[in-house]
Formats: C-alpha cells, sequence, structure tokens
C-alpha cells in the first residue's frame, strides 16, 4: 500500500469491486454455491496485487505459531513427490518452519490455496508450466519445473545421463529402441524426449515413440500396444525400451512377461527416478537415479534463506551441490531471486539391461 499500511480486507474488497463479506467468504473457504468463480477470482487476483494475507502474521503473534510453508505437487500416489516431500519437510524441521501438503497441478491453482490459508512460502514441484508467478510477500520456488519469469527454481541436469544410458545400449548391441514417454508434457519430459532423440541420432540408432499416463495400468496398455508391432518372428522391431519414469518400466515388464517376452533376454528396459520400484523387480531396473529427498531439500534450503532476514539467525543451510558460479551460498541468488539450479542425476545399472538376443539390425 502506498500509504505503508498492510492491505485489509477492505481494500482487497474495494479493488476488486465486492463487499467485504464477499472477501470474508472467499478466504474462509465458504464461496462454493455463495460467489461466482468470476467473482472469485477478482477477489483472489485483487489480493495478489495488493500483497493480502488474512491475518496469517497476527494471529501468529497472539499464538506464537511457527512459520508455514505450502508444499505443492501433482499426485501422492507416485513414489518420486513422496521424496521429494519427504526431504522438504525434513529440511524445513531443522529450520523450524512446518509445511502443508496441496496437491495441485498448476501455479494458479496454487495461488488460490495460498490466499485462503496462513502461509508464508511455497515450494511448488513438477507442475505444469506457465502460469503466473507467485507474488511477494509469499516467495516461492518451483522444483523440476520451468518457472515463470522471475521465479527461482532447482531442477535436474538429467541430459547427461541419459545420453550415457543410451550409449550403454549402443554399446551392448542395440540398434532400435523405443521411447514410452509420459503423456505429461512438461518442460522436464520435454528434456528427457529431447536428450533421448539427441543421442539416439548422433549413434545413428532408431527409435519408435509412444506415450503414457504415469500409472501402472496405462503404462502397461501403451507397451502392450507397442509390443505388438512384432516381425515375423514375434518380436518387436526394437530391442530395447526407454521408459520416462520407473513406474512406466514396471508397465513394459507385465506387458512383456503377458507376451513370453524376457527381461532382459528380449527385451532390455530402463527408468528414470529410481524409487523403490527398480529393486522391487526382477530383474531389477536400470534407471537415472533422480535423487527426490536432495532436490526437496535444497528447494526448501533456498526458499527458507529467502525468508530469513540477512544478518538474522536463520536455521544453518547444507551446501548445495547443484549451486551455480557466482550464487550466494544461501540460496537466494543476491538481487536475482529468479536464479536456478540444476542438481546431477546418475546412471545407474542393473540387470535389466543386456545384449539383446539377434545382434542384427533389424528392420
Amino acid at each position: 500500500m502506498s500509504n505503508g499500511k498492510a492491505p485489509t480486507s477492505h481494500d482487497v474488497a474495494r479493488l476488486a469491486g465486492v463487499s467485504q463479506s464477499t472477501v470474508s467468504l472467499v478466504f474462509r473457504g465458504a464461496a462454493s454455491g455463495r460467489v461466482g468463480e468470476r467473482t472469485q477470482r477478482a477477489v483472489l487476483d485483487a489480493a495478489r496485487r495488493l500483497g493480502f494475507r488474512p491475518n496469517a502474521d497476527a494471529r501468529r503473534l497472539r499464538v506464537g505459531g511457527p512459520r508455514m510453508v505450502l508444499i505443492a505437487v501433482p499426485d501422492i500416489v507416485n513414489p518420486f513427490f513422496a521424496r521429494v516431500f519427504t526431504g522438504a519437510r525434513a529440511a524445513a524441521r531443522e529450520a523450524g518452519y512446518q509445511v502443508v501438503l496441496s496437491v495441485q497441478r498448476d501455479l494458479d491453482s496454487v495461488a488460490a490455496d495460498v490466499a485462503g490459508q496462513q502461509i508464508d512460502a511455497v515450494l511448488a514441484c513438477s507442475l505444469q508450466d506457465g502460469g503466473r508467478p507467485l507474488e511477494e510477500p509469499v516467495p516461492a520456488v518451483v522444483l523440476d519445473a520451468e518457472p515463470p519469469q522471475g521465479q527461482g527454481s532447482v531442477r535436474f541436469d538429467i541430459a547427461p545421463a541419459l545420453t550415457e544410458l543410451v550409449d550403454l545400449l549402443y554399446r551392448l548391441g542395440h540398434r532400435s529402441i523405443a521411447h514410452l514417454r509420459s503423456e505429461v508434457r512438461t518442460a522436464t519430459f520435454r528434456e528427457r524426449t529431447e536428450a533421448v532423440d539427441a543421442a539416439c541420432a548422433q549413434r545413428g540408432m532408431r527409435r519408435v515413440h509412444a506415450a503414457s499416463a504415469l500409472d501402472l495400468d496405462g503404462a502397461r496398455e501403451a507397451a502392450g500396444a507397442l509390443l505388438s508391432s512384432a516381425d515375423s518372428g514375434g518380436r518387436p522391431s526394437f530391442t530395447a525400451v526407454v521408459c520416462d519414469d520407473d513406474v512406466l518400466s514396471v508397465g513394459v515388464y507385465k506387458a512383456a512377461q503377458a507376451r513370453g517376452l524376457s527381461v532382459p533376454h528380449d527385451l532390455s528396459v530402463t527408468g528414470i527416478d529410481n524409487v523403490d520400484l527398480a529393486t522391487a523387480v526382477t530383474p531389477e531396473l536400470t534407471t537415472v537415479d533422480l535423487p527426490g529427498e536432495e532436490l526437496g531439500a535444497t528447494g526448501m534450503r533456498r526458499l527458507i534463506a529467502r525468508l530469513e532476514p540477512r544478518g538474522g539467525a536463520p536455521a544453518e543451510a547444507a551446501p548445495d551441490p547443484g549451486r551455480q558460479d557466482g550464487e550466494s551460498a544461501d540460496g537466494a541468488g543476491g538481487a536475482d531471486s529468479g536464479v536456478g539450479v540444476r542438481l546431477p542425476a546418475r546412471l545407474v545399472i542393473r540387470g535389466s539391461t543386456a545384449p539383446p538376443a539377434d545382434p542384427a539390425p533389424r528392420r
């Protein structure tokens, strides 16, 4: 506010052109069926523009409560996100913060969540690209996704590990592969497609593509369709399947077994993530390790560094292994709060990859 005072619900109502009671309904979560969606959006937009939060700081002063970080993920079933949440929560607790989990797929939905809760900051993982950046006074860090302009981020540097994976298959004798991609076309999955395609092109390897939802049933169905494109000998035209996710890989295992194909004798299979599933299957899965707990912890430490005043007494932050040259150790990125960092990915070779049964080129 231009007069130096914190904005109030009266200010939000005036800017949105509604009554104060309407603002109250929206922020109490009681607007459903009583306030139209367009009006709700107008109230939330006015609140964001003014930097209004509903008495969060005043309530904490009265009760002495801790500060709160909202952790947003698109899915609570996928084991990768469980690891991200575990790492982020541990880092938050070390610094004296509490966390609340929100299942959302885009930043606009997260913004609506923030407006109705006592939230000090947001850690958003693997959400859809685009959307407006969350505005001060609610700082945010985006994980494993393309951030809006000016938003800080922590992502994986996955291309080198995927290049190494494709090179492994090439050295084993594979010349034609299938790439089972995620239907979720966010930046993180586009990078995987680009890295696999580039590595195959450099080695003259043929490839086919298919897409699946990130669940076991969808992967089994998509893999079954791929494997049904068999030659006269009953084998597919490719000898390896590169999957965008370990869950997709398990679907390939099941589809191969249903058709009497053996992994890795008849078909090599690889994944990405290195979640517990990777060692629960037989043979154990060759995969690219993306350390989810480290991603969550690194993002949370960078976020807390933005919340703590310089010269104050923030919790001691662990070194940031993915920090870019020139970044400050607190992860805030100095004057550029929108700077991003990349964490390394690592190829883990296990028993699901082997030379093809027939090393001759296939058409």
